[in-house]
């Protein structure tokens, strides 16, 4: 199986965080220190939201937004 999502991310500097803004999958919520912590965090994060097995393929396309 295979899953797209895009996901787009703004900077919250006084928390130091890059955050999920709006993302094609209802209820995603994730931050992270820098954008690859989180574009390493948010496979996962779509799979267990989805119930979608561990093996399963997701393209995530990330797009950085102004605040």
């Amino acid at each position: 199986m295979r899953y797209q999502a895009t996901v787009r991310c703004g900077w919250d500097g006084a928390a130091g965080l890059f955050f999920v803004r709006d993302a094609s999958v209802p209820g995603l919520v994730c931050g992270a220190p820098t954008i690859q912590a989180l574009m390493c965090e948010l496979p996962g994060r779509i799979r267990a939201l989805l119930g979608l097995d561990a093996e399963a393929y997701i393209d995530v396309f990330v797009e950085r937004v102004a605040r």
